[in-house]
């Protein structure tokens, strides 16, 4: 396929996060097939992505760029596995993938890459960034089937004058032809999971992390009236069906958590809609804050429908309205908010 040439990166050092798969390494082939100088970054953060820096190391060679691997396990370990564990022990759903873009991703590998002389740092993420003045406007890819501006609305504005995103405007398909017709080493490798150090059940492995069983607790529904038994409530989350083992004539979900109880709380599919919700730790991308009630659509989950909502600012967080019905707002999870395509910011759901 004949290849588009990205604009305004001829000549310039430009680190590529590689990560091994197939999306880091076609932007690293169209970054220098347009002209950058390119070297290629990865990051070691646990034993499982030892092969993917073998990987990187293969089609660094074969794109024959120089290649850097920085050891980031300690503040992995910290800002994702520890914030994964305190969180869900608080009852909550955690979104360890924003932390990691904050902290490690866009953190220390940014900070790490420009000491290695890098004017910008590009990496595979399925979104779209343009940049005018001090003004930057975050968008949705053109696959919205990959979309992943929405774990990255809640880095601070600053970082993405740092960063480019070279593959927003391909499908997934032709990312992969791309990589195939140039014989690109990792153009059939799988994906790669979003919880990349999730190697057992999360229950059981937040136990084995604070080295103690959580026990059994009771599952009760809105009154408090106990149905049943389960296995501790770090292994469930808000919304989740399957695995209750409950003999009821109704289809039960999990509703709330309360961790000092140690218990579950059921209900219906109709007791997970709400009226309102709010969100905290705000982060504005493509607009200034809002100091007026806005109209905009959410995501409360990724690669979800949008939900047409109202944000009312009060003070240092907001209040969302939903315009029609969304299901299972689970607190720890972001709230992000878009219009047509412009990723607008997002907060964390209280």
């Amino acid at each position: 396929m004949c290849l588009p040439k990205i604009r305004g990166v001829k000549g310039r050092k430009i680190a590529v996060a590689m990560s091994g798969g197939v999306d880091s390494s076609v932007t690293a082939f169209l970054l220098k097939e347009s002209g950058a100088e390119v070297f290629g970054i990865t990051m070691k953060t646990i034993p499982a992505t030892f092969e993917d820096v073998k990987q990187a190391k293969i089609v660094a060679k074969q794109l024959e760029i120089p290649h850097y691997v920085i050891d980031l396990k300690k503040i992995f370990e910290k800002e994702v596995i520890d914030y994964f564990v305190k969180e869900s022990l608080k009852g909550k759903n955690p979104n360890p993938c924003v932390p990691c873009n904050q902290k490690v991703k866009f953190g220390a590998l940014v900070r790490e890459a420009k000491k290695l002389g890098a004017e910008l740092v590009a990496t595979g993420h399925y979104a779209r960034l343009t940049k005018r003045g001090n003004k930057v406007t975050l968008r949705r890819p053109v696959d919205i089937r990959k979309d992943q501006s929405y774990v990255l609305s809640m880095l601070p504005k600053k970082v993405f004058f740092d960063l480019l995103f070279p593959i927003g405007n391909f499908t997934k398909e032709e990312v992969r032809k791309i990589a195939k017709e140039d014989d690109i080493h990792v153009f059939n490798k799988p994906e790669n999971q979003d919880l990349c150090f999730l190697d057992k059940e999360k229950g059981d492995f937040i136990e084995e992390r604070i080295h103690k069983k959580v026990g059994e607790g009771y599952i009760v529904d809105k009154r408090g009236n106990i149905l049943g038994k389960h296995k501790g409530y770090i292994h469930y989350t808000v919304g989740q069906r399957k695995g209750l083992g409950l003999n009821t004539h109704k289809k039960l979900y999990v509703i709330d958590i309360h961790p000092r109880k140690n218990e579950v709380v059921v209900g219906e599919r109709k007791d997970l809609f709400y009226d309102h919700f709010y969100v905290n730790r705000l982060n504005w991308v493509s607009i200034e804050p809002p100091e007026k009630p806005i109209l905009a659509q959410v995501l409360v989950r990724n690669k979800t429908q949008p939900k047409r909502v109202r944000i009312i600012p009060e003070g240092k967080k907001a209040k969302v309205v939903p315009l029609e019905p969304i299901w299972a707002v689970s607190p720890g999870q972001i709230a992000v908010f878009i219009k047509k395509d412009v990723v607008l910011g997002g907060g964390w759901i209280i």
